[in-house]
């Protein structure tokens, strides 16, 4: 199956009128929110994503940077940038947590590059649709929670 069968990229939600707390990304490293904006006026043309709890971000600007992201906690009023790929899964058969460890792994990471590389935007990146067409494993609830424990307890 393919992961636009088990997710929606990109959603649409309604931005907050009082202030937004903005996830740009030079906001995360390597998975690691370091650095959330609260903004009232000034914001940026690019803050678009409204972010739930459980969405994935994953930088399509020079993705060998690995600004990515797991939204494992609420941010109220949580507004990300244009330049990821917002993706919230919607299948009860997949763990969100283990879609973003199997999306960000090094050799996703290369690949997204490699294709990044060959954009002909100003800066190497690549659309949602790499992601979009990407086939998802065929493996248990149990054995996707098994990997995240491990993945979590490394980390």
């Amino acid at each position: 199956m393919k992961i636009k069968e088990i997710a929606s990229f990109n959603p649409k939600g309604k931005k907050p009128n009082d202030y937004i707390n903005y996830v740009d990304t030079s906001s995360v490293e390597d998975g690691k929110l370091v650095g959330l904006q609260t903004l009232s006026k000034d914001i940026p043309s690019r803050a678009q994503r409204v972010i739930e709890k459980n969405d994935i971000l994953i930088s399509s600007v020079r993705p060998i940077l690995k600004h990515n992201f797991f939204v494992g906690q609420s941010i109220q009023h949580g507004v990300a940038s244009t330049g990821f790929i917002q993706i919230r899964v919607n299948n009860s058969n997949v763990l969100p947590r283990f879609l973003y460890y199997y999306l960000t792994v090094e050799t996703k990471t290369q690949q997204y590059q490699t294709i990044a590389e060959t954009s002909q935007s100003t800066f190497p990146s690549f659309n949602k649709d790499v992601i979009e067409e990407m086939e998802f494993p065929n493996i248990s609830l149990e054995t996707q929670q098994h990997i995240v424990d491990i993945r979590r307890n490394i980390a």
